[in-house]
């Protein structure tokens, strides 16, 4: 049961994870229809925030997009990351993803999820950087999609994040349908 407290509290945690990047430096856009990924509006987010940005210097070459869409106390961050000119990327565990970033100050019951569509879920109890006292009913996601011909390597990840301020962990429908409602455009 969500109290209005809880609410406050969630909803000022989650504002945090926009500050929080997951990766290399990029540049906020507002032309969210311009990127290689979507939310189609079955989310039900009322606001969504996107960025764009490359790395080319000091090791493989790639480029990266992401959302992010904020509700009442809950968030999605969706990332699309593109291998560059002659580089693929190794298939890597979810949690590996959600590891590397600095959204999260801690992380328990990391368990197997369903996914849909190609991606691979799992759910957690995570608390986001900044607020270590108001964990959160998350889920992790990652897809590798466009096989890499003579190679064990992938030109596409989409991966991401889904946290809501519940007691109890995000459902098996509510992970289907957020999953379902990521759209890309470039398979």
């Amino acid at each position: 049961m969500r109290s209005p407290l809880r609410l406050r509290a969630a909803k000022a945690a989650l504002a945090l994870v926009l500050l929080i990047p997951l990766s290399a430096p990029r540049a906020e856009t507002a032309d969210c229809a311009s990127l290689e990924i979507a939310l189609d509006a079955s989310a039900g987010f009322k606001e969504t925030k996107c960025d764009n940005g490359s790395h080319a210097g000091g090791g493989p070459s790639h480029s990266e997009e992401g959302l992010v869409a904020e509700g009442l106390a809950s968030v999605f961050v969706v990332r699309h990351v593109t291998a560059g000119v002659r580089t693929y990327f190794d298939r890597q565990d979810t949690r590996v993803f959600i590891d590397s970033g600095t959204a999260f100050s801690k992380i328990e019951n990391w368990a197997a999820a369903p996914g849909g569509n190609q991606f691979t879920v799992a759910r957690f109890k995570g608390w986001l950087s900044g607020n270590a006292g108001q964990p959160l009913a998350c889920f992790a996601f990652s897809r590798f999609t466009g096989h890499v011909a003579r190679s064990s390597g992938f030109r596409h990840i989409v991966y991401g994040f889904y946290c809501t301020a519940l007691d109890d962990q995000v459902s098996d429908d509510e992970v289907r349908r957020l999953i379902g409602a990521i759209k890309f455009s470039f398979e």
